[in-house]
């Protein structure tokens, strides 16, 4: 589940190792962020209502904003991979000295960049500098950051192949029936929208829309929904003084005890435990 930028800041790293058979509960989406991820071990399937592609080890993958994927194991193997979140301005120099009108046009270009072996150690170079600097943050960090992101970048584009984007052949019409199914999720969240309600309000059935969240978001309609409320809780704990009870609320949970049981279940951690990893901090 992603997790969202601490206030004020613009950059996140990660350095993620997960058991074999590890997959998302459910599908997700960046909403005000891009990432960038190195796979350095594993195999795993990444599929969304408009791609689906197998990702393996080499393969140093970009996500846009707002575009649901899920990832499925494909492989018994354990996943090891680099995860950097960052917002338009960590990339605006770059995508303006490159030529690239945003980074969605970036994207169409190389979604997906294959590092041979004779060039792991030139991305992992990079990759260990910016672990370097985000494990000391401080006044200047993000400044540094920016220049490394670009240099990564830009020796993935100059060693590896480039894979553009590839659209999947689904009906325009089932996008717009999920598009519009999410919106109606979004906007009433804090009421826990049934499949039934969702269906009527975007005049489709039950049943169809039912199979559109299984087949295209690959997610049952319940999980995607108690997820989406997970993903919204976890922005107010990292980015507002509410109560976790006005959360529970905001978020549509019954009662703050239902929210904190099921926020540890797909988490991993209470909603305190969570919101302590946000607590402003001077920079050094």
């Amino acid at each position: 589940m992603p997790l969202p930028l601490k206030t004020g800041y613009h950059f996140h790293y990660e350095h993620v190792i997960r058991p074999p058979y590890f997959e998302m509960t459910a599908a997700e989406a960046y909403t005000d962020f891009y990432a960038l991820s190195y796979i350095v071990s594993g195999e795993l399937l990444s599929c969304s209502p408009q791609f689906s592609e197998i990702i393996r080890a080499g393969d140093l993958t970009f996500t846009p904003k707002n575009i649901y994927c899920r990832t499925i194991c494909v492989s018994d193997a354990p996943r090891e991979n680099f995860l950097m979140k960052f917002t338009d301005c960590m990339v605006e120099d770059f995508l303006r000295a490159a030529g690239f009108e945003s980074f969605d046009n970036f994207y169409a270009a190389h979604a997906t960049i294959h590092i041979p072996k004779n060039s792991e150690d030139k991305i992992l170079c990079i990759i260990h500098e910016l672990e370097k600097e985000w494990n000391s943050y401080g006044k200047y960090s993000e400044i540094l950051i920016k220049g490394l992101l670009s240099k990564l970048i830009v020796t993935a584009m100059r060693e590896g192949v480039s894979s553009p984007y590839t659209m999947t052949q689904d009906s325009p019409r089932n996008n717009h029936y999920l598009n519009d199914a999410v919106q109606y999720i979004h906007m009433h969240l804090n009421e826990s929208p049934s499949l039934s309600e969702t269906a009527a309000a975007i005049n489709i059935s039950d049943s169809y829309l039912s199979k559109l969240f299984s087949g295209c978001m690959h997610t049952p309609f319940s999980t995607f929904v108690l997820n989406e409320k997970i993903m919204f809780a976890r922005t107010l704990l990292a980015n507002s003084g509410l109560s976790i009870n006005e959360i529970s609320c905001e978020a549509g949970f019954s009662s703050s005890a239902y929210f904190s049981d099921c926020f540890k279940r797909i988490t991993g951690e209470t909603p305190l435990q969570f919101r302590k990893q946000y607590a402003p901090h001077e920079n050094g």
